[in-house]
């Protein structure tokens, strides 16, 4: 696989995400974009004529085709883990589009197999590999801030017309923490480079039975807290602030913004110094995911540092207690 000059991507499902992971394939010259497999055929058609040179078969078809290398994992929520298992089962390298699987459970099996069949296995949280994100977090490492004692994200908005059916239906495993609240979580527990030991939780839900809006509040080993509001029915900001012992830093348009702010102080209400940092995060976001699966793939690599799967895998137990403490199933759990 290391001596391959192209690496070959299948992408199972045709609908927005697995469009935009195409158009990031296309920036990227060590990828190739073989085949899309979709349970529509209408929609893979019409996603074989928006693509040149594209293929559209069967999910069967494709884990079985020795010419894809990588499968990229765009279906709904509920179909992540039999889709990912179908792709590590054929021997095929797995990205899945976040979340990972629906809960912990079925997380673990996947990273077993990936691990005995010695493939790679990522998932695609694309935000974590922005360049914006990436800085910030490099800033705190130097101690920009001093000590991180806490984030605080919010995270909301009124879904668009075309994500709302994924959203607000149970049976596709819907509701704001698994689509939305995994962001804040998982960029609060990427920034402090920790796991949290204490979780607090509340959710409104629905009429269709979702979890619409929530709040967490997180404890992690080194004493820093965690606070976090997320909602698809609520316009609220999009904005992620780090308080430490010497200053805080604000991040606007999280988790996408390329720009933040850092306020220093010297341990008193006084400000000292205003700076502000920017980072260009490109024209469409995925590639940076797409650039490490292929650098991680190349260099005989199965998980990524930036993402690891036993990070990802903790991350679908903190969601899995939560739920838990809310006595919210899904109807095929």
């Amino acid at each position: 696989m290391e001596n391959i000059k192209q690496l070959r991507w299948g992408i199972l499902g045709a609908g927005i995400i697995a469009h935009r992971m195409a158009d990031a394939l296309a920036l990227h010259e060590g990828s190739n974009l073989y085949a899309v497999a979709s349970r529509t055929p209408s929609k893979a058609d019409a996603f074989v004529a928006e693509y040149n040179g594209v293929r559209a078969l069967s999910y069967e078809e494709l884990v079985q085709d020795p010419a894809v290398d990588v499968v990229y994992v765009a279906t709904t929520h509920n179909f992540h883990f039999e889709n990912a298992r179908l792709a590590l089962e054929h021997g095929k390298h797995v990205i899945i589009e976040k979340p990972f699987t629906v809960n912990a459970g079925q997380a673990e099996e996947l990273v077993r197999i990936a691990r005995v069949k010695k493939l790679f296995l990522m998932e695609a949280i694309w935000v974590r590999f922005l360049p914006s994100l990436r800085l910030l977090k490099s800033k705190l490492k130097e101690g920009i801030v001093g000590e991180v004692r806490l984030i605080d994200i919010s995270f909301g908005g009124f879904v668009p017309p075309q994500y709302e059916k994924r959203l607000i239906t149970p049976e596709l495993a819907g509701g704001v923490t698994l689509d939305m609240g995994i962001y804040p979580i998982s960029v609060a527990c990427y920034l402090l480079g920790e796991l949290p030991v204490e979780i607090k939780s509340m959710a409104k839900f629905s009429k269709t039975g979702v979890d619409e809006l929530a709040a967490y509040q997180f404890r992690f080993p080194s004493g820093a807290f965690a606070t976090i509001k997320t909602s698809f029915n609520l316009k609220t900001e999009k904005k992620a602030l780090v308080y430490g012992s010497e200053g805080y830093l604000e991040m606007p348009d999280f988790p996408v913004g390329e720009s933040f702010t850092l306020y220093r102080h010297d341990g008193t209400n006084d400000v000292l110094e205003t700076r502000q940092f920017e980072e260009s995060n490109g024209p469409n976001g995925f590639e940076y995911q797409v650039t490490e699966a292929v650098r991680c793939i190349r260099e005989g690599i199965f998980e990524s540092e930036i993402i690891p799967l036993d990070e990802t895998v903790a991350i679908m137990e903190v969601m899995d207690r939560m739920r838990a403490e809310w006595e919210f199933k899904y109807p095929f759990e």
